[in-house]
């Protein structure tokens, strides 16, 4: 199966299945996979918890804002 990269804009939502973090010459991001593509978002240590789990969140700029878990009201992560 092949996934394609998308970009992300500040202001975009990002929901998917955090597969791994990667280390770039820009720093350290996390991979988040929906369907047959992913993108790539800040990484921060709060993510190590969720690994292989549902994640959601909205880009803002070199951060994002996230919700772990599938539920409305779960935990927000900034």
């Amino acid at each position: 199966m092949s996934v394609s990269y998308v970009e992300t804009k500040s202001g975009e939502k990002v929901e998917g299945i955090y597969r791994r973090d990667v280390d770039l010459a820009s720093g350290r991001f996390a991979v988040v996979e929906k369907a047959r593509e992913f993108t790539l978002v800040p990484w921060r240590p709060v993510l190590e918890r969720p690994l292989g789990k549902h994640v959601s969140g909205i880009v803002r700029g070199d951060t994002i804002s996230r919700s772990i878990g599938r539920q409305r009201g779960g935990p927000s992560v900034s």
